[in-house]
């Protein structure tokens, strides 16, 4: 049974059931609409599956085959746009051309060799936050444009990452998920919580260090 909550009312409300199981999969809403596509499992045996559901309708429909197979690995919407950081070794952000229902990597570094999966990603206003294996934090600002004036003002996208080092005392140590919290990254790491202090727009990064870690039941 899938259920949607009224932040209004604080009420739950039954909707249509997605008509497909998945063992694992990533999510985001793009344009109103809801995004499931499975996640990428090696090797690969069968053909991923991806639904989108319209709230406006209550309708789950099937993904476009060129955003259900090039959505490779966790995903975060800015600026409006679907983007991916691939798990793939040194593999650049790419970004999700809803006109033509395709992927373009975009301008800048892959992602910094330091940061190692499994990752935590997650975005917040222009700033991409993928927190990696012993904790390091990559940030990566988004930048966009238009690439030429005189066509449909599609947008062409870069990246600059910086790395925050995590302390030596948290070697070993992977992340599960994030959050962005005010200024403030939150992981989860096994049964502890961590919070990235995320100085005011320092650099023009929004960058900062990981400032504490405590138990996730408040010890």
């Amino acid at each position: 049974m899938r259920k949607v909550l009224d932040p209004l009312t604080g009420n739950w409300r039954s909707i249509a059931n997605i008509g497909t199981n998945m063992a694992s999969y990533d999510a985001a809403v793009l344009n109103g609409k809801l995004l499931v596509n499975e996640s990428w499992l090696w090797p690969f045996y069968v053909s991923l599956r991806g639904q989108v559901y319209d709230p406006r309708t209550d309708n789950w429909e099937n993904m476009a085959v060129g955003l259900r197979e090039g959505w490779t690995s966790s995903s975060v919407i800015v600026y409006g746009h679907l983007f991916v950081v691939s798990e793939l070794e040194r593999m650049k952000l790419k970004v999700y051309d809803t006109e033509t229902d395709s992927w373009d990597a975009i301008d800048g570094p892959p992602l910094p060799e330091q940061i190692c999966k499994p990752f935590a990603v997650n975005a917040c206003n222009c700033h991409i936050y993928v927190v990696g294996r012993n904790l390091h934090v990559a940030v990566g600002h988004i930048s966009r444009l238009l690439s030429d004036k005189n066509s449909d003002e599609k947008w062409s996208f870069s990246v600059r990452w910086h790395v925050i080092d995590a302390p030596e005392n948290l070697s070993d140590l992977t992340p599960l998920s994030s959050q962005p919290v005010k200024l403030n990254l939150c992981f989860v790491v096994g049964e502890y919580v961590a919070e990235l202090l995320v100085e005011s727009e320092f650099a023009a990064f929004g960058f900062g260090e990981v400032l504490l870690i405590g138990n996730a039941e408040g010890d």
